[in-house]
């Protein structure tokens, strides 16, 4: 991607839904050429835009982040993870841990199985856990407080918003049994409603610029100034507050090292920050948010 390709992919991750002319004055291009990028990038299969539904809409608001300490080779165990259906994220890391995962589901109780489940697989020698408090900040999904009152036709239309989030409303209403400006209203209120976030989700090929870091913050005192400084950051696409070995769980997004390591110290001399632990994400073995909805219903 060169940088108007970029541009163009953090204009979608904002807002999936933007047209081609809202992109074309953004980037500076002709409406076709903007037309043309887009169909591009998203023929690739390198960026893919899909509605990624809230999780406590479909009964899995309870999220963990776990690392897993492994003693052989890790893809035989990433395969493993990954069938897992509580499973929407999986990264091979640098580090401690080989393996870090995110579980997402309808209770405490199932997250404790899920872990003990996880524990006892081959291969896995240890598992350390961060139970969610609250997601602050999150590129690809919604965050924050939602009503879960949903009907059939809010199912559908989140479906079809799940496999293809720049779905015309012509054919979203051909899915759902609407006409095209009642299907718009249906998708303008849930995504308002923060019933779901449709954004462009960026599947790094090892050959791309960008690498993701992943970093443990524990506190001195009171989260509020840390959390709004990182929030507030531009190469932070996760912010999370967390119950465990870490207070806050963060994750960055940057160009070179040199990026990352002043990111690192940026973070480091935050008032209230005493510790900081950081991981490279080498591999992104699964990154499917939209699976979920079908997984729950």
């Amino acid at each position: 991607m060169d940088q108007v390709d970029e541009a163009i992919v953090e204009l979608l991750e904002v807002d999936g839904r933007l047209t081609h002319p809202e992109i074309a004055r953004a980037v500076g291009l002709s409406r076709s050429a903007a037309a043309v990028r887009v169909q591009r990038l998203i023929a690739s299969g390198q960026v893919i835009v899909r509605g990624v539904v809230h999780p406590a809409v479909i009964g899995r608001g309870v999220l963990a982040y776990v690392g897993l300490t492994i003693d052989g080779p890790a893809m035989r165990i990433a395969a493993a993870v990954a069938d897992r259906d509580d499973v929407p994220f999986l990264s091979l890391t640098s580090g401690l841990h080989g393996l870090v995962a995110e579980l997402r589901a309808a209770s405490m109780r199932d997250i404790d199985r899920a872990v003990g489940q996880l524990r006892g697989l081959e291969g896995v020698v240890g598992v350390d856990t961060l139970t969610y408090v609250e997601v602050v900040r999150d590129v690809v999904g919604p965050v924050g407080d939602v009503a879960t009152d949903v009907d059939d036709v809010d199912l559908a239309l989140l479906r079809a918003l799940q496999e293809d989030g720049r779905a015309s409303y012509v054919d979203l209403a051909r899915v759902v049994g609407l006409s095209s400006a009642g299907a718009r209203r249906r998708v303008v209120r849930l995504v308002d409603a923060q019933v779901v976030r449709i954004g462009a989700v960026v599947r790094h090929s090892g050959q791309d610029r960008q690498s993701a870091m992943g970093f443990g913050i524990r506190l001195t005192g009171d989260h509020h100034d840390v959390v709004a400084a990182l929030t507030a950051m531009p190469s932070v696409i996760f912010v999370a507050r967390t119950l465990g070995r870490f207070d806050v769980l963060v994750t960055v997004r940057a160009f070179s090292a040199a990026q990352l390591v002043e990111l690192l110290d940026t973070v480091r001399a935050m008032p209230g920050v005493s510790a900081l632990e950081s991981w490279v994400h080498l591999e992104v073995v699964k990154e499917s948010y939209a699976s979920v909805l079908d997984s729950a219903g």
